[in-house]
């Protein structure tokens, strides 16, 4: 065999081992998958978060499974499915519902806070006379279809009945929550998410949605006083004099009002923490809050967690006690 075949096939060799070590740092061969539970308010700020994080971690693929919080939990606490990150709407429902005897979770990290307005078209019936003050005597007519979600599967839907009940404290009225609550045409859908097309389709006139989901689909919305939007970390007393009960299986869960702030947190079940950690750690990040933050949704630096003892050593730099 010539010098010159030896010295080719080599190179060949060379090239191949090159090739291989270049597929596996980028994370084409063997790559890990990361399993994200999620709230579906949450669906544009985790796909860009996550686009910045494979580039700082290429090996590490992430696939996102979308549903109402309480959905995203109960497919870890009914279903057994797992997950290695599970980030929900309302961080209360990590305690209430996987912190018992089977320890689906320990801990929880609280890191972005939004708030309930009503979303619109210029296609919605009285489009050009409603506003802060008069929303819930437009939303009453009988001509109009209001949507909004299951409070069974979504936190967005039983922070509606709150806001119900909310609007009937605030302007003394209690026929308020009554008329909303009851009116003839209402639509229901699982994720608050799922009314968008309905409404920009002219199937609804108005929409109970969080602030960041109408900011991100550019739609007009109503906002409403803070002792009604459950925005307001000062008022969280007066919100608590509400509350929805909800259904977990055969049990039922009685949420109170407050606060809306978004928790995550790794299950007890997670195939790969140690990749879950790192997510968390980005999406605490600066650049993780920057994201979140234009996306419509208000990150909260420090974030809160409710028992600092038990948040993972490596995050517990970006936490501290929730106040109160």
């Amino acid at each position: 065999m010539s010098k010159k075949v030896i010295v080719t096939i080599i190179i060949l060799i060379a090239i191949v081992i090159a090739g291989f070590f270049y597929a596996y740092q980028s994370g084409y061969l063997f790559p890990n998958y990361l399993t994200i539970f999620h709230a579906g308010s949450l669906s544009v700020p985790l796909q860009k978060i996550s686009e910045e994080f494979s580039h700082k971690h290429p090996r590490i693929r992430i696939a996102f499974e979308s549903s109402g919080s309480v959905d995203a939990v109960r497919k870890i606490t009914d279903l057994n499915k797992s997950c290695d990150v599970l980030a929900v709407a309302d961080w209360i429902l990590i305690p209430k519902m996987m912190y018992d005897d089977d320890n689906y979770a320990s801990w929880v990290i609280i890191f972005a806070s939004n708030e309930m307005v009503i979303a619109y078209t210029d296609k919605s019936k009285y489009s050009n006379e409603i506003n802060s003050t008069n929303w819930y005597k437009i939303l009453s007519k009988d001509d109009v279809t209001i949507g909004r979600s299951d409070p069974n599967c979504d936190p967005c839907g039983y922070r509606t009945l709150m806001v119900f009940q909310l609007a009937s404290i605030y302007y003394s009225d209690p026929s308020i929550n009554t008329t909303l609550w009851k009116h003839e045409k209402n639509v229901t859908r699982p994720k608050s998410v799922e009314l968008l097309a309905l409404l920009e389709a002219g199937q609804l006139d108005y929409a109970f949605e969080y602030k960041s989901v109408a900011v991100q689909h550019g739609l007009k919305y109503i906002e409403l006083p803070d002792e009604i939007n459950l925005s307001n970390w000062t008022l969280r007393n007066y919100y608590a004099q509400v509350n929805v009960t909800i259904s977990k299986g055969d049990e039922k869960v009685v949420i109170k009002g407050a606060p809306i702030l978004y928790g995550v947190t790794i299950p007890s079940n997670a195939e790969h923490p140690s990749d879950a950690i790192e997510f968390i750690k980005f999406m605490l990040s600066e650049d993780g809050r920057n994201i979140i933050d234009e996306c419509g949704q208000n990150p909260i630096y420090p974030a809160y967690t409710d028992d600092l003892a038990r948040v993972p050593l490596e995050l517990k730099e970006f936490v501290q006690e929730l106040p109160g």
